[in-house]
C-alpha cells in the first residue's frame, strides 16, 4: 500500500519478501520526508500477524510528532523558521500563546492523536500500517504546504526524522542514551516480536511464555523519548 501524496504525516508500511530470506519493510512518508528501509533475518517469517508491531509502531511515531512540534523542530533537527513580523502580531492578537506550526490546532492534533474527531488517519491490519493526515481533509493541503513551503511561507515540515534504521549505538533493546534515529526505534520494534515469535516456535517456548515481553516492548517505546 502507498503512501499518499497529500499527507506529510502520511506512513505506509507494506511487508515484502526480501532480505536474507526473510521480510523487508519499507516506511513511506510522503511527501517529502525520507523513506525508511529495512530487512530482517528469515525468522521474521514467523510472524503473520504485525498488527500488534505496527500499533506499536503507532505510537511511536505520536510521540515523536508530539516532541517535535513541543519543541517546534528542535526535537528533530533545526528549529522551525520565525513567523513575519507582521503574523507574529497578528497571531499573538487573535491565537496568543500557540507555538509555531499551530494555530487552531488540527494539524498537530491530527499527527499527535489523531482518530475520530481530528483529520488524522490511522489504519492497521495484518500486513499494513497507515498513519497520519487524512489525505482528503482540509488540513491535508495545509500539510503539504508547510513541508514543501509553497508561496511564500517557509519550508517548516510537520514530519521529520531520522531515518537511519539500524544505529551502530543500539547495543540492546532499551538503550535510550543520547540520540536515537526514529527508524532505529522503529527497527527495534520489530525486532522485539521477531525475537519472541522465534523464541515461542522453538525449544525456548518456556522461556519465551516465562520472559516479560511487555518489559521489552516498554524499553523500546521509550525509545520514542529521545529521537533526532
Amino acid at each position: 500500500m502507498a503512501g499518499l501524496s497529500l499527507s506529510p504525516g502520511m506512513a505506509a508500511a507494506r511487508s515484502r519478501m526480501g532480505g536474507s530470506g526473510g521480510v523487508r519493510f519499507t516506511l513511506d512518508m510522503e511527501p517529502d520526508a525520507k523513506n525508511i528501509d529495512m530487512a530482517f533475518s528469515r525468522w521474521s517469517r514467523l510472524l503473520d500477524n504485525w498488527g500488534p508491531a505496527f500499533a506499536d509502531v503507532v505510537r511511536l511515531f505520536q510521540m515523536h510528532e508530539r516532541q517535535h512540534f513541543d519543541t517546534q523542530g528542535r526535537s528533530t533537527g533545526r528549529k522551525f523558521r520565525k513567523l513575519s513580523e507582521s503574523y507574529r502580531q497578528w497571531k499573538d492578537k487573535n491565537y496568543p500563546g500557540r507555538p509555531i506550526l499551530v494555530l487552531r490546532g488540527t494539524l498537530r492534533s491530527a499527527l499527535v492523536r489523531g482518530g475520530r474527531g481530528t483529520d488524522g488517519i490511522r489504519k492497521i491490519t495484518r500486513d499494513s500500517l497507515i498513519v497520519g493526515v487524512d489525505p482528503n481533509s482540509p488540513t491535508a493541503v495545509y500539510a503539504r504546504a508547510h513541508s514543501r513551503g509553497e508561496g511564500r511561507m517557509p519550508k517548516r515540515p510537520p514530519v521529520r526524522y531520522d531515518p537511519t534504521p539500524f544505529s551502530p549505538d543500539l547495543n540492546r533493546v532499551g538503550n535510550i542514551g543520547g540520540r536515537v534515529p526514529f527508524g532505529s526505534a522503529v527497527a527495534q520494534i520489530f525486532q522485539v516480536y521477531i525475537v519472541k515469535k522465534r523464541k515461542e516456535a522453538h525449544a525456548d517456548k518456556l522461556f519465551a511464555d516465562r520472559y516479560d515481553w511487555r518489559k521489552m516492548r516498554r524499553g523500546v517505546m521509550a525509545l520514542g523519548k529521545r529521537t533526532k
